[in-house]
């Protein structure tokens, strides 16, 4: 386990290393709140300058969230990005376009329109059968993997902007890799759907994914999936969830949470220390092996993290609650890595051009 003063000394380090503009997606609530909450409360005074797009549907949620940070983070610029449907890539495509057109609005003369951060956390239910978005995407395939990369694809020119580099962080079940059904990545067949299969192809997909990223922009991508633990937010108490899970968890959430929980505080803070120095963005041409690099919030040695490929350094991370790496090599030997990260790309794109050109993706 990382230590939460390393953590929090990390973070500590970043917003005094330059200005930082950073985009929350899915930040009105849960995970994504508390992590910005973090960013504004490590900046506070002591930063260099905090820029901070906070995008969702509940527009009443963040203007109570940007009313604290202003309170604790006076110097900062907080801006609330309303969406209708992240599970439509439209609704995705709409909000990129806010975003980017903010940020050139936002540059000076000596700066280009930058992200430095890109923390996703959209998610809906995962109860039920497959639900069909009128894209034809699965609604919760889409949330946690579709809409995600397309955030990525349709901001990547601010993304390149950064000098950090950039670091994206998509928060969901890092590690938990399973079966993997290749000639039906999106589970179109209903004999092939149940959560536990999607969870297993977005895993897949997005560690695949983010590894293409990587490769293709050696120097300015560091990309993390990342499984949060148990974190107790408002989504359990949602309207969406069963009946039978709101009252077992009723009678056995309070037992639960104390013993196992992780506080929504440490939670925040744990997300944001993805962006220290030992997330590298790939390099080219190099192997960065098992050398140390100089941490800069603590003055001492930190290992470099180790890619999903199993190389320290390479670029794309599946990181466990407590910013250890997770080892994922055992269920990638069990298929054929380099075909399937060309599938998974063709797919991916290919649906994000059939629903740009405003045909239903059938694939």
């Amino acid at each position: 386990m990382v230590q939460l003063h390393v953590v929090r000394a990390a973070n500590a380090a970043l917003v005094k290393s330059q200005p930082i503009v950073a985009v929350f997606v899915g930040g009105t609530s849960g995970i994504g709140e508390y992590t910005l909450r973090a960013l504004a409360g490590v900046h506070s005074d002591s930063g260099k300058g905090l820029r901070l797009y906070i995008v969702g549907r509940k527009a009443a949620a963040a203007e109570t969230i940007i009313s604290d940070c202003q309170r604790i983070c006076p110097a900062g610029q907080f801006k609330f990005m309303q969406a209708d449907d992240l599970a439509l890539l439209k609704d995705v495509d709409l909000v990129c376009e806010k975003i980017v057109q903010s940020e050139e609005a936002e540059s000076q003369a000596d700066q280009k329109p930058r992200i430095d951060l890109l923390v996703m956390s959209q998610a809906c239910s995962i109860f039920g059968q497959r639900k069909e978005t009128k894209e034809g995407l699965d609604t919760l395939m889409s949330l946690m993997y579709y809409s995600r990369m397309r955030f990525i694809n349709r901001l990547l020119p601010l993304l390149l902007n950064s000098v950090l580099p950039t670091r994206i962080v998509s928060i969901y079940a890092a590690g938990t890799e399973g079966k993997l059904l290749p000639n039906d990545l999106s589970l179109r067949d209903p004999a092939h759907y149940s959560y536990l299969q999607a969870r297993s192809h977005i895993t897949y997909m997005t560690t695949l994914f983010m590894e293409t990223l990587a490769e293709q922009h050696c120097g300015k991508l560091s990309l993390s999936h990342v499984f949060p633990g148990l974190v107790i937010t408002p989504a359990f108490q949602s309207p969406d969830i069963p009946t039978w899970f709101r009252l077992l968890w009723r009678v056995f959430g309070g037992l639960i949470a104390r013993l196992y929980a992780l506080a929504p505080a440490e939670c925040g803070d744990r997300i944001l220390f993805l962006s220290s120095p030992r997330f590298l963005a790939k390099q080219a041409g190099e192997a960065v092996g098992s050398d140390l690099q100089k941490d800069t919030a603590t003055g001492a040695g930190a290992e470099i993290a180790t890619g999903t490929d199993g190389i320290p350094g390479s670029g794309a991370y599946s990181v466990n609650w407590n910013g250890e790496t997770i080892s994922v090599q055992k269920s990638y030997r069990k298929i054929d890595r380099k075909d399937i990260s060309k599938l998974v790309w063709t797919h991916t794109t290919g649906a994000f051009e059939e629903i740009e050109a405003g045909r239903v993706f059938t694939s």
